[in-house]
């Protein structure tokens, strides 16, 4: 009977404590989705993801979490406990979400239209007609300006065909067909270069790139 009535007398404080662990993990909350010049694109502040900058080495992985959760936040993330020999994705809120392509394309489209961004695994492709680095996950760059955006063709240098590379993706074409979507459909915070000398860039994803096979998507939940 005295081990019941400890019991009785814990049970609130082990409630209490549980509480307020689960409170304390990272919750789902949504950004606005809106048209900038074109692009259906989550609504965040320019000045926190340009604070994070650039991936430090073998760190793109992170890197997209601490963008992503920065957006759904609305505060600079600093990826604190998120990373232990690659991103901690439970501990920034995201798990896994895996299907055909068709499948994925989906879940981007509908992961955006409710306001969370997304991040994306990324392999190789072949390009033709570059001089320059034709296995690559990634061409255009399209850079924000006051007059829309300024489309460059950066070169980005090969992934690991081991671990491939992140990327959160945020927006999509605003003429993209729902019932047809492609990879080249959607935009992404690329961490090798979100920051061009200082300039808000933006990856448009290449057709070939989203590795289906290997734990495509993460997805906040």
């Amino acid at each position: 009977m005295h081990t019941a009535a400890r019991l009785r007398r814990a049970l609130p404080a082990l409630l209490l404590t549980l509480v307020l662990l689960l409170s304390a993990l990272p919750r789902a909350s949504a950004s606005s989705l809106e048209n900038l010049y074109g692009i259906q694109l989550l609504s965040f502040d320019q000045g926190q993801i340009l604070s994070i900058g650039n991936q430090a080495p073998g760190k793109c992985s992170l890197y997209a979490l601490r963008y992503a959760r920065t957006i759904l936040d609305g505060a600079e993330n600093s990826g604190a406990g998120m990373w232990s020999n690659g991103a901690v994705w439970s501990a920034g809120g995201y798990s896994g979400f895996a299907g055909s392509l068709s499948e994925c394309l989906d879940k981007l489209y509908s992961e955006l239209n409710a306001g969370r961004p997304v991040i994306v695994h990324l392999q190789n492709t072949a390009v033709s007609g570059v001089s320059k680095h034709p296995n690559r996950t990634s061409t255009e760059e399209y850079h924000l300006t006051s007059a829309g955006w300024d489309v460059v063709n950066y070169p980005h240098i090969s992934t690991s065909s081991t671990y491939g590379h992140w990327v959160c993706v945020v927006g999509y074409d605003a003429a993209a067909d729902p019932e047809a979507l492609s990879e080249s459909d959607f935009f992404a915070l690329d961490p090798a270069r979100v920051s061009a000398d200082g300039t808000l860039a933006l990856t448009r994803l290449l057709a070939g790139t989203l590795w289906t096979d290997n734990s495509p998507l993460k997805v906040a939940g």
